[in-house]
């Protein structure tokens, strides 16, 4: 599935290079890969096409090809500015300032949870993750999330037991269990398991992350 884009003649490429530099590049890419984002949302990955791309972002063909020479390099490069995108929201929540690590670790997990954060964000991040299976660099993106996300709960974790808030029994293993546990419960909810609502989601882990942490302060009644 992973080719080569179609080359346009060479005059206009050389035209839409011209113009593309004149207006700045970042700005070219950003607009391709937020076109990008949204074919892959609507069509998926095995869906995506360089010409309804191009008109999305309101560019020619040949523009795809000045700034992604290939298919799998606009794919990667859609599934690391989803990543960056995603790992920013996290951050901030995780370090909020002057709020509880109570607080803090149910507002880390919302972001991951629609309709709490950026649905169509967490969207293309469930869509883009399918590609790891197949390729190396992908699969290196995804492990790197997964340690960001699991040192961020390690560090609320840890705030939560210098402030007498959590008492777990195995604060590693508990940061684990938590990621692990949202994993699992997003990819039902994105996957339109109507049994999953997101209220249920995010009280199935209130209540989980409750006893582990020894911390019913987290606790939160079925809805």
């Amino acid at each position: 599935m992973f080719r080569h884009l179609p080359p346009g003649p060479t005059g206009e490429v050389a035209r839409e290079a011209q113009v593309m530099t004149s207006r700045g590049t970042s700005s070219g890419r950003d607009s391709l890969l937020t076109a990008a984002g949204r074919v892959l949302r609507e069509r998926g990955v095995q869906g995506l096409r360089v010409r309804e791309v191009a008109a999305a972002a309101g560019m020619s063909p040949a523009a795809v090809i000045y700034h992604y020479k290939t298919t799998n390099d606009l794919l990667f490069a859609v599934h690391e500015a989803a990543v960056g995108e995603y790992t920013k929201l996290r951050t901030a929540a995780a370090r909020a300032e002057k709020a509880s690590p109570t607080a803090r670790l149910l507002a880390c997990f919302k972001v991951g949870v629609p309709p709490y954060t950026d649905s169509a964000l967490i969207e293309l991040l469930y869509e883009m993750h399918g590609l790891t299976r197949r390729s190396p660099r992908h699969a290196i993106l995804l492990t790197d999330l997964w340690h960001t996300e699991l040192a961020l709960y390690e560090e609320i974790v840890a705030d939560g037991i210098s402030q007498r808030v959590f008492d777990p029994d195995d604060p590693a293993a508990a940061a684990r269990a938590l990621l692990a546990l949202e994993d699992g419960l997003v990819l039902h909810s994105v996957s339109d398991n109507e049994f999953m609502t997101s209220s249920l989601v995010l009280t199935t882990f209130a209540n989980v992350a409750a006893q582990l942490l020894k911390c019913p302060a987290l606790s939160l009644r079925s809805r």
